[in-house]
């Protein structure tokens, strides 16, 4: 088979819906590895120099948090959240917290495929901080990234056949989903009592952190996050008193990793509005999906999802 045919051979259903995907480009993206070292104060790590260009520009909201006496089940599903979820323009993400007395709750939702992409593959790190202000006081990296050089490509198509229909595409891309999200519980904690490395846990272990994602019956991606207060604060706030307390949250996607040997991104598999556009998604050759154009060099353009917002919590 010739180079043009191994390429045309290896469509990627991830972003947009027309573009193929070349055995190269994939064979050339690096393997996500865990973050590196994280500082004990509130400072940018690794993670979150990665989702600084974004940051910058985004505003944090102010959301109230509503008390629960019973705490929510953190499995992905997303059953006992009865509120209504915010919606964030920015990151196409929505969003809800609760709190009871010892925990804070986050909840987000991804329905677009692009933005379900990105942090099911890339990963995400939520910040959380005891100030309201968006601070890097503790984080939490979950889902971890994935190597996507593992990912298998579908059956070539004859010759001259017509790509895959959108119905086509969106199967295949909620399969590679569950694929990576079924079973997934291993998170690594930043800044965890002032680690400078990152500490690798799950949620089934003593530290309280528990953190789930999975489709629902709409295919929505969700996701949900229970931290333990004491975790944030020195002292738990005595909500009961009417004590007042606010707790900063920071949802940051993750940026692609440098090709080996290399201080920049692979952007070769990105498109320019911050999808994977190689991969079959859209971008680069013919057009794209939800109007995203390929990548075409001339910088670091690559655009991650950033959520900031602030909540303050409910006591009973």
């Amino acid at each position: 088979m010739s180079r043009l045919g191994q390429r045309r051979s290896f469509a990627f259903y991830f972003m947009p819906p027309v573009m193929r995907l070349s055995r190269f480009l994939v064979l050339t993206l690096p393997a996500t590895a865990l973050l590196g070292s994280c500082a004990q104060k509130a400072v940018p790590t690794e993670a979150g120099k990665a989702a600084s260009p974004d940051a910058k520009a985004v505003v944090a909201s102010k959301i109230p948090s509503r008390f629960v006496a019973t705490p929510p089940t953190i499995d992905g599903k997303a059953t006992e959240w009865t509120d209504s979820l915010q919606y964030d323009a920015s990151s196409h993400l929505q969003y809800q917290v609760l709190n009871d007395a010892r925990t804070v709750y986050v909840r987000l939702k991804a329905a677009d495929m692009p933005t379900q992409a990105k942090m099911a593959y890339l990963g995400m790190v939520v910040w959380l901080d005891s100030t309201g202000r968006n601070q890097q006081q503790l984080g939490v990296k979950f889902p971890l990234p994935i190597d996507l050089s593992t990912f298998k490509a579908p059956a070539e198509r004859p010759a001259g056949a017509m790509g895959p229909t959108a119905a086509e595409r969106q199967e295949e891309h909620l399969n590679r989903l569950r694929s990576i999200i079924t079973g997934a519980n291993q998170m690594e904690l930043l800044n965890y009592r002032g680690s400078k490395e990152p500490v690798l846990t799950d949620s089934e272990a003593k530290l309280g952190v528990k953190a789930a994602i999975g489709l629902d019956a709409r295919n929505n991606l969700i996701y949900e996050l229970a931290v333990p207060l004491r975790l944030i604060y020195r002292r738990v706030p005595a909500l009961a008193n009417g004590q007042l307390a606010t707790v900063g949250v920071w949802a940051a996607g993750q940026r692609p990793k440098p090709a080996p040997g290399s201080q920049q991104p692979d952007m070769s598999l990105m498109n320019s509005s911050g999808g994977m556009g190689s991969y079959g998604y859209g971008g680069g050759m013919r057009g794209g999906y939800g109007g995203m154009r390929g990548y075409r060099g001339g910088g670091d353009t690559f655009q991650t999802f950033t959520l900031k917002t602030s909540a303050q919590l409910a006591d009973k």
